[in-house]
């Protein structure tokens, strides 16, 4: 029962979006890896990702492991992931990391991340006010 992995979390707002939305641009013009080496901007992505609650202890990111790792294998899912699913992503590979060396670093460099910061655009441009959830 994948819904049961999450207690409520705090709801998502465009605010929260607009926060991590100028890493896309940044990670795209660096390219996939070469500004991965920078761990000041690496760093900073992760502390706004936790500001703003896109990695939240609400969710048990050890437990959603698979389901992660089916929009890994499978990226075209991440064009119809809502807000919530999309949080649930950060929060587990940047959770995962921490037990995983090296593992946010292989989600740069296989594109998604940037997938997911794309697919927050598009839920943004669409939803102007708030992020439907």
């Amino acid at each position: 029962m994948r819904g049961n992995w999450v207690t409520e979390v705090s709801p998502v707002t465009g605010k929260h979006i607009d926060a991590i939305l100028p890493f896309l641009e940044q990670f795209e013009e660096a390219g996939v890896m070469p500004w991965f080496n920078d761990d000041e901007a690496v760093a900073e992505f992760q502390q706004i990702l936790y500001a703003n609650d896109w990695v939240t202890p609400k969710v048990h990111w050890g437990e959603w492991q698979d389901v992660a790792k089916e929009y890994v294998d499978s990226p075209e899912k991440i064009k119809s992931a809502d807000v919530v699913t999309v949080q649930k992503l950060f929060t587990t590979h940047v959770r995962k990391d921490r037990f995983c060396e090296g593992h946010l670093a292989s989600m740069f460099e296989n594109g998604h991340i940037v997938a997911l910061l794309r697919r927050l655009k598009e839920i943004r441009e669409t939803t102007p006010d708030t992020a439907e959830r």
